[in-house]
């Protein structure tokens, strides 16, 4: 099935929307960089994934193979980055952009912030 038949099927009717106030519409599907509902970011209608999360002390980085779409326990390929803020950006930015180039400004930002969320602060000394 065309990912804009899957898009047209579920846009208006799926369990991960989150309707806001004033008409603004969510999503919390995962694949999901901005967390917006519209088919570009969309983790279930798109055959081209890209995932970011935190998992424990780092950042997973997550893309779906499209030859293996149909099976859920092959469909992703998923890597642990655990290095610094720089070079998680540039690996991110790196992958994403030979694989769609249209989400590498949101993949990098997914990225920051993930990163940011799990890193751990020093204590400050009290006098």
């Amino acid at each position: 099935m065309s990912s804009q038949l899957v898009w047209e099927v579920v846009k208006g009717h799926n369990s991960f929307m989150r309707k806001a106030a004033k008409g603004i519409v969510f999503s919390a599907e995962p694949g999901n960089l901005y967390n917006k509902h519209s088919y570009k970011f969309s983790g279930l209608a798109n055959t081209k994934v890209v995932a970011i999360d935190a998992e424990g002390d780092a950042v997973k980085f997550a893309v779906g193979r499209v030859k293996t779409a149909q099976q859920p326990k092959k469909a992703k390929h998923s890597v642990l980055i655990k290095t610094d803020g720089r070079k998680v950006l540039k690996a991110v930015g790196k992958q994403v952009a030979s694989y769609r180039p249209d989400l590498k400004a949101a993949a990098q930002a997914r990225a920051a912030a993930v990163h940011k969320s799990i890193r751990v602060r020093k204590a400050k000394k009290q006098a």
